[in-house]
């Protein structure tokens, strides 16, 4: 299959069309190397039984779905979202409540905290997406603000808990796919679920951006202005674009909820998602691994090298260090160092 992007430029001369071919066979490859991830990573509890250590990769797991939809929105139309951790949070807290203050299932209280999130994803989209640039990042940052803002009044402490945060409290008989509350904070029992989200979130969002659709969407990231002249809605995907990557985020939510039993507004803060983002970075746009790495390296970093206080000056000195040396992120420099490799042995 072939994808003819728009040969007429905006300034009325006629320019060379760019045909892109898309490989199946590729797209298969890729399908059948994310099933093959998915599967060896199943056995990470076998491998890491420290509880401790299970725990870090459980949490980086977890976390690593809001920075999966941060860099999404990121590589495909080069929009930096200060806004997702909005979406983890509110679909954390729609767990809260579904399971607390209605006695819903574990399992109904998810898919409405992805529903909720999902659909604060498309309502903030459609303010923000026509903004592009520093008016975007401000634009979902002071949004994710006012939703945290809520959260924490007093009139909403029956279903926020306010500034105390909010327990999650479970019937006696209530499971999660046949795990009990007790198991769901078990890093090792609950791993199976969130790695798997993971993955096939990842890989969901890998083929969106090797589509038709992910063409479009990075035909509008290099010129919407000819995007628009050459008759595309540019409104229309970049909101698809932006729900999906909150839809990611909002799973990402929902599976916090369910281990860590306590939602605090602080997920709905700005220090949630500017550390995802932070991380996104460190990791780098360029592939879909690049955002997944660097969460796992942030949380490692807050747990280990957070002595006296100072995870934030060493997370600064790290991110000056990146964007300084490696513009691209880890991923991007190790794909340079590849392509100068491969360069050589072919001379």
């Amino acid at each position: 299959m072939t994808t003819t992007a728009p040969a007429d430029d905006i300034t009325g001369e006629m320019v060379e069309p760019v045909v892109i071919k898309r490989r199946p066979g590729r797209m298969l490859f890729g399908l059948g190397v994310g099933i093959a991830v998915l599967l060896v990573g199943l056995a990470i509890p076998y491998v890491l039984t420290d509880t401790y250590r299970m725990s870090l990769v459980l949490d980086a797991t977890i976390l690593s779905m809001l920075a999966l939809g941060i860099g999404f929105l990121a590589r495909h139309l080069g929009m930096i979202s200060l806004g997702h951790g909005a979406f983890f949070g509110v679909s954390a807290y729609a767990v809260g409540v579904g399971i607390t203050n209605w006695g819903w299932s574990p399992l109904t209280a998810v898919g409405f905290g992805i529903l909720v999130g999902s659909a604060t994803a498309l309502l903030m989209g459609v303010l923000v997406v026509r903004a592009s640039g520093f008016g975007f990042l401000m634009l979902t940052l002071a949004l994710s603000q006012a939703l945290y803002q809520l959260s924490v009044q007093i009139s909403a402490r029956p279903w926020t808990g306010a500034h105390d945060g909010k327990l999650i409290a479970y019937e006696p008989d209530m499971t999660f796919l046949g795990l009990t509350q007790a198991d769901l904070i078990n890093p090792g029992l609950y791993w199976p679920f969130a790695w798997s989200a993971l993955v096939i979130s990842g890989i969901v969002l890998w083929m969106v951006g090797r589509s038709k659709f992910g063409t479009t969407l990075e035909g509008i990231r290099e010129n919407e202005e000819r995007m628009r002249f050459s008759g595309y809605n540019t409104f229309l995907p970049r909101l698809v674009a932006f729900v999906l990557s909150g839809g990611v985020a909002s799973l990402g939510g929902a599976l916090f909820a369910l281990n860590a039993g306590y939602i605090s507004p602080q997920i709905l803060g700005f220090t949630q998602a500017g550390d995802s983002l932070i991380a996104a970075l460190i990791g780098g746009f360029g592939i879909i691994l690049g955002p997944v790495l660097g969460t796992f390296l942030f949380v490692y970093a807050q747990a280990n090298f957070n002595f006296g206080g100072n995870l934030h000056l060493l997370t600064g000195i790290a991110l000056i260090v990146v964007l300084v040396f490696m513009p691209g992120g880890i991923t991007g420099a190790l794909q340079k160092l590849s392509r100068r490799i491969r360069g050589k042995e072919r001379r």
